[in-house]
């Protein structure tokens, strides 16, 4: 009965730094995945106003779309307009007959936990058809 005493208390520090680890890992590629979906919310959102703007419109459907997703990536919380580690880019390219609108964004990622490996930025590209406007 005396050499079982201490046996549990070894075997906690054993897998302890296994479940820390696990933890983490779950914490971090959460944050990732989390803030990458961020990032293709705004894409998406950038994309569908930018293709959809009035010919009339004098800011232009490229602007408008670099500053929806601008928009919508600070009211997700990640800066992006005002000197924000964040990179809008839309441009409009002929594929065919028809113009499409190319949104890109391009965020540094700032890891949660740290411990573990992880892209050190959030990159993402969305296509769409140019609309008809009148």
């Amino acid at each position: 009965m005396m050499r079982r005493r201490g046996s549990s208390a070894l075997e906690f520090a054993l897998t302890l730094p296994v479940i820390i680890a696990v933890l983490a890992g779950i914490l971090e590629y959460g944050w990732y995945l989390f803030q990458l979906s961020n990032v293709v919310h705004a894409l998406r959102d950038g994309t569908r106003i930018g293709v959809t703007v009035p010919s009339s419109d004098d800011a232009g459907s490229q602007a408008r779309a670099e500053a929806h997703a601008r928009s919508v990536m600070d009211g997700l919380g990640v800066p992006c307009t005002d000197g924000g580690e964040c990179v809008v880019t839309a441009t409009i390219e002929p594929a065919g007959d028809v113009q499409i609108l190319r949104l890109s964004i391009e965020v540094d990622y700032a890891p949660l936990v740290g411990l573990l490996p992880t892209p050190s930025q959030l990159r993402g590209t969305f296509t769409m058809m140019m609309q008809e406007q009148s």
